[in-house]
């Protein structure tokens, strides 16, 4: 494969310049793999036991950088795997430089202009800013990564060492920590080691296997053709999957902002728009899997289609061509849909307040990649999310995804589109059965808190519905407590079991800021009636004055159910 050796730190950066390139991923270690570093090396120090952190494989370049400085010629390596670990030493070196070890920055960090390390994408003028001490605003979450690792270990040497120890520990990280070094001297080789070589910190995820499987195919099927239109799509693709992350953590998008959206879900919901399509086009065995997994889109869609047509090298190269295009395009427009939330109103009650459902995302992508979303269709997929996957409370998807998403690429008309949309809310959830649900109890329904939100617009034009600190701060009041605090018959109400049949249904609740919530307590409507004139949600803050001066009572709550339920009628409603 290439020549491989043990070497430690010193010997590892010896005459070398490290470059991670633009097609691999941004910086993506977190503070679990600092602490297991950091850990590693103190225990190994403490021991007195060398410590070996993994393996670096690299490609050996043409290119070299000279620094005038200091009279040294440095040969540049492409970092192939162990990118996150080149990096995280480098902070590693650069923290102990700055805690008093000077001489470290021009052994490790920099000589004269040249940087040791140089990142790919959006990382690179970020730790040149950090390397310079320019301290700079992290704007996105990788770099924050990197500014946070930095810190962490800065923290934790000053904290570790006393008196001689600092000396200790850079020679100790020096000499006896240990990596096996793989240069590999030809593309081809390089994409064998990262397959085989595969051990670090963070796992391989499918979309990385994409990306060294198809470099494989163009090296081995298409005479290295395609090579640097993959090594430009993966590069843009891993930008654009930090972005939508680094959105759904500011804008509190449940699904985006948890490890639940992987690259491997990126790669299985572009599954559902480009599959049909090119099974259609290139004759695939096989047929479109609605239930597809990722590991089913990499193992058998690509693998399988590839092999299928390696004897026709042309069909090949135009499949992935139009693959590696697709992906590209899928991504980019699903960044493009989540940046919306930042400044249209309509997306960020969809995704922050509403929450989409993960069973349309790939619908709502798949209509922006082909230029589809308008805002008619936009308003029907909130009809879809909140009707059949909020409040039906089941996730049927068959149907939308086989007449529907799957066709999107191949038959991009927009009245097909948004009929097969219309088909199948009304297979599930028709107006009488969204009738007959909205009046029964509700409480704990997931669009319960949207629908009461919408309801305050409807009734109050002036009323601010983009305000999502209000919206994340009112909770679901129960104007009648669920604990009853009177002896029946009361209020309208005969016994006991009517009063528990009403209390979670919509006439008997409103949205009321959490620190008044906690003042209403179990008590009466008529004792809560001054903590509702204090609230910023206007139909609350009128029913406070209602209740103040008219009975609120169980017929009060039909009338109120009667109206939010025509309001929801008319507001997600099938015919246009």
């Amino acid at each position: 494969m290439g020549n491989h050796l043990l070497k430690n730190i010193s010997e590892l950066f010896t005459n070398k310049v490290f470059k991670i390139p633009d097609y691999q991923r941004n910086y993506a270690w977190t503070d679990k793999n600092w602490e297991d570093f950091w850990n590693d090396i103190r225990e190994g120090l403490l021991t007195k036991t060398a410590h070996y952190w993994g393996t670096i494989t690299l490609k050996a370049t043409e290119e070299s950088r000279y620094c005038t400085e200091k009279d040294i010629p440095y040969n540049l390596y492409e970092v192939v795997d162990g990118q996150q670990r080149i990096t995280t030493i480098y902070l590693f070196l650069l923290a102990l430089s700055r805690a008093g070890k000077p001489a470290l920055r021009d052994n490790f960090i920099k000589c004269g202009d040249i940087y040791r390390v140089e990142l790919g994408g959006l990382n690179n003028q970020f730790l040149k800013d950090l390397v310079d001490g320019r301290d700079p605003n992290p704007d996105i979450k990788t770099n924050r990564r990197l500014r946070d690792c930095l810190n962490y270990f800065e923290n934790q040497i000053r904290s570790f060492v006393q008196n001689n120890e600092l000396s200790e520990l850079s020679k100790y990280i020096q000499n006896n920590t240990f990596c096996l070094e793989f240069i590999v001297q030809d593309s081809f080789l390089a994409v064998k080691a990262f397959e085989s070589l595969n051990d670090r910190g963070k796992p391989l995820t499918l979309l990385d296997k994409t990306k060294s499987y198809l470099m494989f195919i163009s090296m081995k099927h298409l005479k290295n053709g395609l090579n640097e239109k993959i090594k430009s799509t993966f590069g843009n693709i891993f930008t654009y999957y930090d972005r939508i992350k680094e959105i759904g953590e500011q804008e509190s998008i449940t699904y985006l902002s948890r490890d639940r959206f992987t690259e491997d879900e990126l790669l299985r919901f572009f599954y559902h728009y480009f599959a049909f399509y090119a099974i259609q086009r290139y004759k695939l065995n096989g047929a479109y899997d609605y239930d597809a997994t990722a590991d089913n889109v990499f193992e058998i869609f690509l693998k399988g289609s590839c092999n299928q047509l390696k004897n026709t090298p042309a069909d090949l190269g135009k499949f992935i061509e139009e693959f590696l295009d697709g992906l590209e395009k899928f991504a980019c427009a699903f960044k493009n849909v989540i940046e919306r939330v930042n400044t249209d109103c309509r997306y960020k009650k969809l995704f922050s307040f509403l929450g989409l459902n993960t069973r349309v995302y790939p619908l709502i992508i798949s209509l922006e990649t082909e230029g589809k979303l308008s805002d008619s269709t936009l308003e029907l997929i909130e009809t879809l999310d909140l009707r059949v996957y909020k409040i039906r409370g089941t996730e049927p998807r068959a149907g939308l995804y086989i007449n529907v998403i799957a066709k999107i690429k191949s038959q991009p008309n927009i009245q097909l589109i948004e009929e097969g949309i219309r088909a199948f809310i009304k297979e599930f959830m028709p107006d009488t059965l969204f009738q007959h649900t909205l009046n029964q109890p509700i409480y704990n329904n997931p669009a319960t808190k949207f629908i009461l939100w919408e309801y305050e617009k409807h009734r109050n034009s002036s009323f601010n519905d983009c305000d999502s600190s209000l919206y994340k701060d009112c909770q679901i009041e129960h104007i009648f407590a669920q604990n009853p605090r009177f002896a029946f018959p009361a209020y309208e109400f005969n016994n006991e079991g009517e009063y528990l049949e009403n209390i979670h249904r919509l006439g008997n609740l409103c949205l009321l800021e959490s620190n008044l919530n906690a003042l209403c307590q179990d008590n009466l409507p008529e004792q809560k009636a001054r903590y509702y004139q204090r609230s910023n949600i206007p139909r609350t803050r009128d029913m406070g004055c209602d209740i103040s001066n008219r009975r609120f009572d169980r017929n009060k709550i039909d009338q109120i159910t009667e109206d939010i339920i025509k309001f929801c009628l008319d507001r997600w409603r099938l015919n246009v």
